[in-house]
């Protein structure tokens, strides 16, 4: 008897950092990193199925709407470079 699934389409952020693609899913706070793009988000992918394996975990809730912004926070003197 196979167990039954369902798919969950998520949103996910993306960025550089280090040379590597940064891959975060903001419900559950899980990231993950890659070589590329694909990869990161591959990678990602992985490590949410896995996390949904354990019995005590909480799926991502459904995000249905996004803004990205910008702001400017001041930096603390000594942060400043010179």
């Amino acid at each position: 008897m196979s167990e039954a699934s369902e798919e969950l389409e998520v949103w996910v952020f993306l960025w550089r950092e280090d040379g590597k693609y940064v891959a975060y899913e903001p419900s559950t706070g899980i990231a993950s990193q890659g070589d590329s793009i694909d990869e990161a988000l591959e990678n990602l992918r992985e490590a949410l199925e896995l996390y949904l394996q354990e019995p005590d975990a909480e799926p991502p809730y459904r995000i249905t709407r996004v803004t990205v912004t910008r702001i400017r926070i001041k930096l603390p003197k000594h942060r400043v470079e010179a």
